[in-house]
């Protein structure tokens, strides 16, 4: 697995809409960078109406996804449950099949996202929190595809 090493500008050429609007759009402050497509995420200290692009296994949790590009300190759009947008496959090896849960990756471009694991190991069970939502697409190694914004915490079983 290799991570991607840029962000894609989205709206990709194939597909001219980054957005379906089935659930809510809300404004929030950027804490830094933000690209539209790119997967925001509260800081660990969480801050009042405030993401960041996110980065998994930095202890931050998933809102949704950014609609708009945005500098630090400005307003950006984000789509919430229920949305269907645009996002980027964190790896440019691996592919993520239509119909699987995908999570925000640790890519450090930030706002990308891998399809989920749900092989059982280990003796406990293993808590997805980093899921943002369903892939709707077949998604291309370093490709993009729509994804359906469901930003819930997940289960793996054990292997025990």
């Amino acid at each position: 697995m290799t991570d991607i090493s840029a962000f894609p500008t989205l709206p990709s050429a194939n597909d001219s809409e980054l957005i379906s609007d089935g659930g809510p759009i809300l404004t929030f402050i950027a804490s830094g960078t933000i690209l539209a497509g790119q997967a925001v995420c509260y800081a660990a200290t969480g801050v009042s109406m405030t993401v960041l692009a996110s980065v998994a296994g930095a202890n931050t949790k998933p809102v949704g996804v950014a609609l708009d590009n945005a500098n630090k300190g400005e307003y950006v759009a984000v789509a919430m449950a229920g949305c269907v947008v645009e996002m980027a496959n964190a790896d440019d090896t691996a592919t993520i099949d239509a119909g699987h849960w995908v999570e925000c990756n640790d890519n450090a471009v930030g706002g990308t996202i891998n399809e989920i694991d749900f092989t059982a190991s280990g003796a406990t069970v293993t808590i997805k929190d980093q899921t943002i939502g369903m892939a709707l697409d077949d998604i291309a190694a370093s490709g993009t595809g729509r994804v359906l914004v469901m930003p819930i915490p997940l289960t793996v079983g054990n292997a025990s």
